[in-house]
């Protein structure tokens, strides 16, 4: 004990500021380290602050006799760093109790410390006392229920649960199930891969490779090309497969592969895929078969050189132009429904480019929401449009140098309203007697009321004449 105060006194006068009462202070605690080590039965330590501010020397050391220190030799006249034991640290800068705070030994070892200040008889702290514990099992326990954690959250991901509880899940999700062992060989399968198996190869598949039937070199590659749901083609049958890694001790010791037959879901999709294609063939053909009858109509109309035939004719083909538009739309979109903005757009530039005058400038734009109408309302929609814009140009704008057509398209519950608005000469007749007496109109307000279920209004409101159709959105199985 002699030799320790000898010691104590010795690293004091080398490497702190301490005066010599403090110094006999810290030697009198020194001195009953045994009994508190042998109390606690930990590492006992008196660090002092060194020169620098910062870091502490270990001035003593303790440790109980039945148990194992956490130190080879001693560490009296070391260096207790900041950044590796921080309670020091914590304690020197507060004049607090610092408890089980977790740092690390001088000899890497994971420890927890718990720091008292030592305080002289005028109050100043001029050292603080330590008591270590090695947290070695506590840290590697804590690793392993993380990396346990880990290993549960890719077993049920997985569905191992499968090969060890026999709840018969397989049974609920449908799909067949292969257990992989590390080297990719089939330890377990269930019914539904058996099955599966028996379709494809008709062969006991437990102890089998699996990883032979499809276009991988290794168990890591296929759980890295099988992360997600793949496609793979046997003959003529069709299977979704998808690998569920199996973790143990940070490696890969196998796998759990799905396997779904979508045979039939296949086959069906590309009737489906026919079956559009089919009808976008006699949409098409419909429009070319309407086409060459305006073609016709040119030709009858241009036999005549009356203007009231001609004008008559040109209203027919405007007509039978629009419908042809329709399925036009259909030869490039879904075969069972349309989007009315884009068909709007479409008819809108196509009536506008075909009759304006030559030195007419007409601008156009349609507004509202994208809405989708059943294939059944697109054809009197398509004719509707087409009136309502012809109508705007011919009674409308007329022989202005400049004018404006815009369509909005709204959707309020299940009625969909569509407005035609145009800025021009006012209208030679009233808006009531135009919309009795005009062919174009009453077919709007035939397809619209009679047919669409709907109404139609035609007003002058602030220099514009508005014609506005509402009608009620259909479904499929309205259709029906």
């Amino acid at each position: 004990m002699v030799e320790q105060r000898t010691t104590l006194r010795q690293l004091c006068l080398q490497y702190t500021n301490l005066a010599v009462d403090d110094i006999s202070e810290l030697e009198e605690m020194a001195a009953k380290l045994q009994f508190i080590a042998e109390l606690t039965g930990t590492d006992i330590f008196i660090d002092a602050l060194s020169k620098n501010g910062v870091d502490a020397i270990v001035l003593a050391w303790a440790y109980a006799k039945g148990n194992r220190s956490l130190y080879r030799s001693s560490v009296v006249g070391e260096m207790a760093y900041a950044a590796s034991e921080p309670a020091v640290y914590q304690t020197f800068s507060t004049g607090k109790i610092a408890r089980n705070i977790r740092g690390v030994s001088q000899e890497g070892v994971p420890i927890a410390q718990t720091v008292t200040p030592l305080f002289n008889t005028a109050g100043d702290m001029i050292g603080v006392l330590i008591m270590e514990k090695d947290i070695s099992a506590e840290v590697y326990q804590e690793e392993q229920v993380e990396f346990l954690s880990r290993t549960a959250e890719h077993l049920s991901r997985s569905l191992m649960a499968l090969t060890m509880t026999g709840w018969g899940w397989e049974e609920w999700l449908g799909n067949g199930i292969f257990v992989l062992n590390h080297k990719g060989e089939i330890t377990y399968a269930n019914k539904h891969a058996a099955r599966l198996s028996g379709q494809l190869g008709g062969e006991e598949v437990l102890g089998k490779s699996f990883i032979a039937a499809l276009p991988f070199t290794s168990l890591h590659d296929l759980a890295e090309g099988l992360k997600n749901p793949i496609n793979f083609e046997f003959d003529d049958a069709c299977y979704v497969v998808q690998a569920h890694p199996l973790i143990a001790g940070g490696e890969l010791s196998g796998c759990v592969v799905s396997l779904q037959d979508v045979t039939e879901l296949r086959q069906k999709e590309r009737q489906l895929d026919m079956q559009s294609a089919i009808i976008q063939e006699i949409n098409h053909r419909v429009k070319n078969t309407l086409q060459n009858v305006v073609s016709l109509l040119r030709l009858q109309m241009n036999r005549s050189k009356l203007e009231p035939v001609q004008q008559e004719f040109t209203a027919c083909i405007n007509r039978i132009l629009s419908i042809a538009r329709v399925h036009e739309v259909f030869a490039y979109q879904p075969w069972d429904c349309i989007d009315l903005q884009e068909l709007a757009e479409y008819v809108l530039a196509k009536v506008v480019e075909s009759q304006r005058l030559p030195a007419q400038t007409v601008n156009t734009q349609v507004l509202g929401q994208h809405i989708i109408i059943s294939a059944a309302q697109a054809v009197p929609v398509g004719l509707v449009l087409n009136e309502l814009v012809t109508n705007a140009l011919k009674h409308g704008i007329k022989l202005a140098a400049y004018g404006e057509i815009n369509v909005i398209i709204e959707q309020q519950q299940q009625e969909v309203r569509l407005t035609v608005s145009n800025d021009g000469c006012k209208p030679q007749q009233s808006p009531e007697l135009i919309k009795n007496n005009k062919l174009g109109l009453y077919i709007v307000r035939l397809l619209i009321c009679e047919q669409l279920g709907g109404v139609f209004d035609l007003r002058r409101e602030n220099g514009a004449t508005i014609a506005q159709v509402s009608f009620p959105l259909s479904s499929k199985e309205e259709e029906v």
